[in-house]
């Protein structure tokens, strides 16, 4: 059975109790955490595993490449077209200027909501701490008050009821091991408590850190809005002949043709690196169903995609990137100011589905962002490769947020709605090409 303490021991355990409750009671009059202001409710999407480290130096590599050939064409096109300056190419700076003003302001709240949350549990941790030692500290006071009521008995008692003495020796023994115990815990949670006074300099770092993100939200807040008065300002400058030029077979035909372009040298870059990947596994590119990848087809033909593509699962239960009534159809004759098919007019490629600006557009799958800039024709536009030959396009949008080489998931949000273009409607402009010729988005989709 184990010895009891000595009787001098209550007066060492007290002085220890009352060192450590003097502790408690100077951390506690510390200076306490600030608040940090409620940060909205936002639902965060589902994020693709990072990949390997060897093929993230790929995928980087890949991504150098690919924007590089990008900046080539952009300068090709911007060359082949320059005699054919349109009035909503005046649009171009300020829709790019917004989008990446929007795409800021949004990093700028996830970042705040982030910091907010890193305060948020800085002070649940020490409201924690400061809990638990007032509660252990409680109970180890009354362990101290009845093994010191226990000691207080005379030795004569314990003469007189030896049963009694060796009950109050047990209690005894146990009452000491009660306080170690609660004078261990109490030190390991002053330890805490102390860790955590230490991340004051952080908590302040943080405050800083909201005081920069304030300031930069207002920057960016006023620079929008400097850039949608001057869209605004050019739209009513320019909007007839904006009006008149988007009804030009000849402007059509040449919006055709650029995307088209565009698609065609992506393809190019997508199947070239896809080479290369394969040649570095020592086995050729795998086949799709409709040839190698650099066997593409003239942009303006429909095709119909084969059954055997991964990409192929999604028929009949792809989600539309956007919720709204379809303006324009896949196939459809484009229609003039009174409302007749135009003769000589290309046919849609995709569709327009209208939607108030702002509105999230979703990936419709997960892929690659292998386009995102603003084009003639087509406002802010986004591209994302899904591999095996099929791209989705998004376009008109008013905020682009995803950039070229970005890996998004299914259904992530990459895009707001918008008019950009010269678009005199606020809806989402959507393609999906295979091999870099277009097929019927509705034959696959279902309703948002």
């Amino acid at each position: 059975m184990p010895r009891s303490l000595p009787r001098t021991m209550p007066r060492t355990i007290l002085l220890a109790l009352l060192l450590a409750l003097g502790q408690l009671a100077g951390a506690r009059t510390a200076a306490p955490l600030p608040a940090p202001a409620p940060a909205p409710a936002a639902a965060s999407p589902a994020v693709p595993p990072p990949p390997s480290a060897k093929r993230q130096r790929e995928l980087q590599a890949e991504q150098r490449e690919l924007k590089a050939k990008l900046a080539q064409l952009k300068k090709s096109l911007a060359s082949k077209e320059s005699a054919h300056s349109e009035a909503a190419d005046a649009l171009a700076a300020s829709e790019s200027a917004i989008s990446a003003a929007n795409r800021h302001l949004q990093q700028l709240a996830a970042t705040r909501r982030q910091v907010e949350q890193r305060i948020a549990q800085l002070r649940a941790s020490e409201r924690d701490a400061a809990t638990a030692q007032d509660a252990h500290a409680s109970r180890l006071g009354l362990a101290l008050r009845d093994q010191w009521l226990l000691q207080q008995r005379p030795d004569m008692a314990d003469a007189v009821d030896p049963a009694q003495a060796g009950a109050d020796q047990r209690d005894g023994a146990y009452l000491d091991y009660v306080v170690r115990e609660r004078l261990r815990r109490i030190d390991q949670l002053h330890d805490q408590r102390t860790q955590i006074a230490a991340m004051a300099g952080e908590l302040a770092q943080r405050g800083s850190e909201l005081d920069r993100i304030d300031a930069d939200e207002r920057s960016s807040r006023a620079q929008l809005l400097k850039q949608q008065a001057a869209r605004k300002a050019t739209l009513a400058r320019l909007a007839r002949d904006i009006a008149v030029q988007r009804q030009s077979v000849a402007v059509l035909e040449r919006d055709d043709t650029r995307l088209a372009t565009v698609i065609d040298q992506i393809g190019k870059v997508l199947a070239e690196q896809a080479r290369h990947r394969a040649a570095a596994r020592s086995h050729p590119p795998k086949e799709t169903g409709a040839g190698r990848p650099d066997e593409r087809a003239p942009a303006e033909e429909a095709v119909e995609p084969p059954a055997s593509a991964r990409f192929a699962h999604l028929r009949g239960k792809l989600v539309l990137p956007v919720q709204g009534p379809i303006g324009s159809r896949y196939g459809a004759a484009r229609l003039g100011e009174d409302g007749q098919p135009q003769v000589g007019a290309p046919a849609w490629k995709g569709l327009f589905i209208r939607a108030p600006a702002g509105s999230q557009v979703h990936a419709v799958a997960a892929g690659r962002v292998v386009f995102a800039d603003w084009l003639r024709g087509f406002g802010n536009l986004i591209i994302v490769d899904h591999g095996e030959g099929f791209l989705t396009v998004y376009a008109d949008n008013e905020t682009l947020l995803r950039s070229v080489g970005d890996e998004v998931a299914a259904d992530e949000v990459i895009a707001t709605v918008g008019n950009t273009g010269g678009n005199p409607q606020s809806g989402l402009y959507f393609e999906m090409r295979y091999q870099g010729r277009p097929f019927d988005p509705l034959a696959w989709a279902v309703a948002r």
